[in-house]
């Protein structure tokens, strides 16, 4: 069982146009959870004459860009604390960007980590990854990324794609708490693709069960099932516009784990064509004596 943690949530910050977005997104989920806040640079040796300063930042030798680099997380660390009332703890390391990430998320038991991404291409970002993309397959912690037409602060309509796979269940329990915390309904659909309608039967369970556990929780919910889907990233970014999402949870996907590199083809057409939030998930493991298999269902 995947379950919602608001302990600790990290929020990485390169100074971009998104990174900036991210501390609003993650500065409001901070302010309502109660949770501690870390904002994190990571200072990138092989690049030690980095324009990542906006506006720029005059840097006379790279010994003096992490001081910079510290004021500069200081000041967005005393805007936070005026604007949410939430105190930010600022850390500054040497490094790659996703190892150090995942390094300081699991040194402070980040909980979530909340990041914008840079609009690569579709090719970029199949061929080399961003940094958001590696992040989501490494972190110890769901991970929410963004990009810079996610500019509505708040989660109100939280949408909930399901497939027929094996770990697609598994972020049921924690959308419906993240649901339930930020007073939220949850939409949750089924992706049935086209020529596959015998699995209407198998997909009526799963969004009765879904259905019942959130009740219990005192959550709204509205489920369907949609039907003829082609691609499934597609219809499940058509399905957040038109019925006013603001969020989507996803799954990461078995074949990204294995490789600790890319996300599956869906996890990284979700991210990357959304223009609200992605909340990723990675699946839970159980070793058994046959090896590495995903934890079923998430009961």
């Amino acid at each position: 069982m995947i379950k919602f943690k608001h302990s600790t949530v990290l929020i990485p910050v390169d100074f971009s146009e998104t990174s900036l977005l991210a501390i609003k997104h993650g500065a409001f989920f901070t302010q309502l959870t109660k949770a501690n806040l870390h904002l994190l640079h990571i200072i990138n040796s092989n690049f030690g004459a980095q324009n990542m300063f906006l506006p720029k930042v005059a840097i006379e030798d790279f010994s003096d860009i992490e001081s910079k680099a510290m004021a500069k997380l200081g000041e967005l660390a005393a805007g936070i604390q005026a604007d949410y009332g939430v105190k930010a703890n600022c850390i500054v390391r040497l490094g790659s960007a996703s190892t150090a990430i995942t390094e300081v998320a699991n040194e402070v038991d980040a909980s979530l980590i909340v990041m914008g991404t840079h609009g690569y291409s579709p090719i970029q970002e199949l061929v080399i990854g961003s940094t958001a993309l590696k992040v989501f397959t490494k972190s110890p912690c769901p991970t929410m990324a963004m990009n810079n037409h996610a500019t509505h602060v708040g989660y109100r309509k939280i949408i909930l794609p399901m497939d027929n796979t094996a770990n697609s269940k598994q972020k049921v329990n924690y959308a419906i708490e993240f649901a339930k915390k930020f007073s939220a309904t949850l939409q949750v659909v089924a992706l049935m693709q086209q020529g596959n309608e015998s699995d209407g039967p198998a997909f009526n369970v799963v969004l009765k069960q879904i259905s019942d556990r959130a009740a219990e929780q005192g959550v709204t919910v509205h489920a369907e099932i949609l039907k003829g889907v082609v691609n499934s990233a597609r219809s499940t970014i058509k399905y957040c516009e038109e019925n006013g999402g603001d969020l989507i949870v996803i799954m990461t996907d078995q074949d990204a784990e294995l490789s600790g590199v890319f996300l599956g083809p869906y996890s990284q057409q979700i991210i990357h064509l959304s223009k609200v939030p992605v909340l990723a998930i990675r699946p839970v493991e159980l070793y058994t004596t046959k090896g590495w298999s995903l934890v079923p269902g998430g009961n």
